[in-house]
Formats: structure tokens, sequence, C-alpha cells
């Protein structure tokens, strides 16, 4: 694994954790089709939720939130509605987008945006 996986990984343990511990229920991590992959699939009441985890060192490159452009939030309404038919969920479907910062010497800021698609 390379050290920018393990950064990812990272911050989408540390953004399932924190969406759990604010109520959600997670389903899947990393859930895959031949059409993509949802880094998160979670249940918010009778929503499923697809969750996009962007995970930076520092804001060198821009906020991690930049990373995701309207084709990308695109692709991920698209998923999860693919992981809708998948589960046999019912109930709505939401995109959500997680930030989070784990800069080397301090402590972990994460943000938590809700219905980007």
């Amino acid at each position: 694994m390379t050290t920018q996986q393990a950064l990812g990984r990272a911050g989408e343990a540390l953004a399932a954790e924190h969406l759990t511990a604010a109520g959600m229920r997670l389903v899947r991590a990393n859930w895959r089709c031949r059409d993509g992959e949802i880094d998160l699939l979670m249940r918010d009441g009778d929503s499923l939720v697809a969750v996009e985890v962007k995970t930076r060192t520092s804001l060198n490159a821009g906020h991690p939130f930049e990373a995701i452009t309207a084709r990308k939030a695109s692709r991920l309404r698209s998923l999860v509605r693919q992981a809708a038919v998948d589960l046999g969920h019912r109930g709505s479907i939401r995109v959500d987008a997680v930030a989070i910062l784990l800069p080397p010497d301090a402590a972990a800021l994460l943000e938590h945006l809700k219905g980007i698609a």
C-alpha cells in the first residue's frame, strides 16, 4: 500500500467514526461496482448516503473539497442509485462529502457537507 493509499484509508476510518458518532450507520466501506467506487456507504435515517472522503496533510494543493468536481458529484449520484438497487433500498438517496486535514504536527480537522449532489 502506498503512502497516499494509507492516508486515504486513515481518512475514511476517521470519517466513518465521525459519521457513526453523529448517528449515521455504516453499510459498507469501499462499495464497488463496474462503474466506480463509493468510499463510505452510510444510512442516515431512511436515506442511503454515498460519502466521498478527501484527505490531505496540508492545503498546499487546495482544500480537499476542491477535488470534488461537478462531474465527480454527478458520478457519485449515479453510483448511489446503483448501490440502492443492489441493496434493495427504496428510500431516499444522498451524496455527502467529508474533508479531512491530517497535518503531521497538529490535530485532525474534519468537515462534513450534506447533499452535495
